[in-house]
């Protein structure tokens, strides 16, 4: 009998070359520029003038920041100096009236967004009579719908299923891959809480409040103390969303935001049945009510005792569960976190992968970190095929060049380059072997109560992370926008402009 051998796992590199050493193409340009311009000046006006004007413009489009280009970070600060300014800074829900205007507002980071109600049952989904959740996002022409994703103990399985179900679920997110399909991005992100054990203890309160066993409570309590600090509630919520611009037109259909719902309705279909068939448990797509809880747990963890029915009657409950309380009342936006009601968030990007072959399990220790909330997502925007093949032919092209001006001009071609070529080779081998193409980007959203609590949850998630072999970096002056794009909501991310 032979053994197993489990396979490893090798993440693609963040192309780090640029168009030439190092630098982005609008930062070459830019310092471009600035010889041209210094040069001129230095001939015109005098010599120490033009050797300022190029140190100026050079640095500008060289220079980093806290690992931003400076030309990337000049953006932002204008948008936030432009935020404070105006009233996006601090947000306010109105109180409603009864009788008046139902349109619900929402906070500039969620500028855009709508609920479709569609009845299950004419979709193939449900029973008559039941209703699902469709995210509509007028200003980027999007529709998404998510599904609540469960599984086995993964860490538990032998490592032949391990790689078994990893190749099952790159089988049904791969579907998505092609010319004409109009799915756009594919979201799985998971939520992770401390549980609690309110439960547990309201128990002893109330089966020993007649006949009290100190002993007896006494050790329970230290159970429950011990195991409070592992007990975390995960929810893994999976969101596919399609660009309406892409779905094929009916000829008897005149509303292209339904056409576009239908479709996607369609595609969330065939990929929970291949969800299914990857041995996950995966639900329906989420309701009007899930969706509106998924959304609250989310934005503001401490509404969970009352979502969960512990402190109010069942219609306060249902009221709160009501997509129309979905959003928060109140969001302050600031420079280093986005505040949202009676929480706290921070969104770090994923800036390096392992650059290591892992195993299946290598993510566990921050999957199931129960130090604070947290919220982990992964957006994956599938490629198509011609498309994929002219970036591996450009991307090639582009290291090649670069490493030969470097030689040219006797620097070093570094391990790097070397570790980029032989990615886009890697790439190219595997699209000639038939696997589709994503582009992927990581974030990691830090919950707490107070500010100061945030910093150190930052902290400790970011220590985790690290000891994975994955940097993380604040996305400062975007939290609001970022922590949206973990949310089950139609909204569009592009990797590349987040780097």
């Amino acid at each position: 009998m032979t053994s197993y051998s489990a396979k490893q796992y090798r993440l693609s590199p963040v192309d780090g070359t640029g168009w030439m050493f190092g630098l982005s193409l609008v930062q070459l340009l830019t310092v471009a520029i600035g010889v041209a311009v210094g040069t001129v000046v230095m001939v015109t006006v005098n010599v120490l003038a033009g050797g300022a004007v190029m140190a100026l413009v050079v640095g500008l489009g060289a220079a980093r920041i806290g690992g931003t280009s400076l030309l990337e970070s000049i953006p932002l600060r204008l948008r936030f100096a432009r935020s404070r300014v105006g009233t996006e800074a601090v947000w306010f829900q109105p109180v409603p009236l009864l009788g008046g205007d139902a349109d619900v507002p929402a906070p500039p980071a969620l500028a855009g967004q709508e609920l479709l109600v569609v009845d299950a049952a004419q979709v193939g989904l449900g029973a008559p009579g039941a209703q699902v959740a469709v995210s509509h996002d007028r200003e980027g022409d999007l529709v998404a719908a998510s599904i609540r994703v469960s599984g086995r103990q993964f860490g538990l399985l032998e490592r032949a299923e391990q790689d078994w179900l990893i190749e099952a679920w790159g089988n049904a997110i791969g579907s998505f891959v092609s010319e004409r399909n109009p799915v756009v991005s594919v979201r799985w992100s998971q939520w992770a809480a401390p549980a609690g054990l309110d439960e547990h203890r309201n128990w002893v309160g109330e089966h020993l409040a007649a006949e009290p066993l100190t002993e007896v409570r006494a050790a329970y309590e230290a159970l429950l103390r011990e195991a409070g600090s592992q007990a975390t509630r995960h929810e893994v919520l999976v969101t596919v969303t399609v660009a309406i611009g892409k779905v094929r037109r009916r000829r008897s259909e005149t509303d292209r935001v339904s056409n576009a719902a239908e479709s996607l309705l369609g595609e969330m279909r065939l990929f929970a049945q291949r969800l299914e068939g990857a041995g996950l448990v995966v639900s329906g797509v989420l309701s009007p009510s899930e969706w509106a809880r998924a959304m609250r747990l989310r934005l503001d963890p401490s509404s969970r005792l009352v979502l969960d029915g512990r402190l109010r009657s069942l219609g306060d409950t249902a009221g709160a569960a009501n997509p129309a309380s979905a959003g928060p009342s109140v969001a302050v936006t600031e420079w280093n976190a986005w505040h949202t009601d009676g929480s706290w968030h921070r969104a770090l990007l994923v800036t390096e992968w392992p650059r290591i072959d892992v195993e299946a399990t290598w993510l566990s220790d921050l999957m199931l970190y129960a130090g604070s909330v947290r919220t982990m997502a992964v957006i994956l925007e599938p490629v198509a095929r011609s498309k994929s093949q002219r970036s591996i032919v450009r991307d090639a092209a582009k290291i090649e060049s670069d490493a030969a001006h470097r030689a040219e001009k006797g620097f070093r071609v570094g391990a790097k380059h070397r570790r980029a070529k032989q990615a886009v080779e890697e790439r190219e081998e595997e699209l000639v072997a038939g696997y589709g193409e994503f582009v992927y980007a990581g974030l990691l959203c830090v919950t707490a109560p107070t500010l100061e609590e945030l910093d150190e949850a930052t902290d400790e998630v970011s220590q985790v992370a690290a000891s994975l072999g994955v940097e993380v970096r604040p996305l400062h002056g975007r939290h609001d926008v970022a922590i949206v794009a973990t949310l089950p909501v139609a909204r569009g991310v592009v990797p590349k402009e987040w780097v």
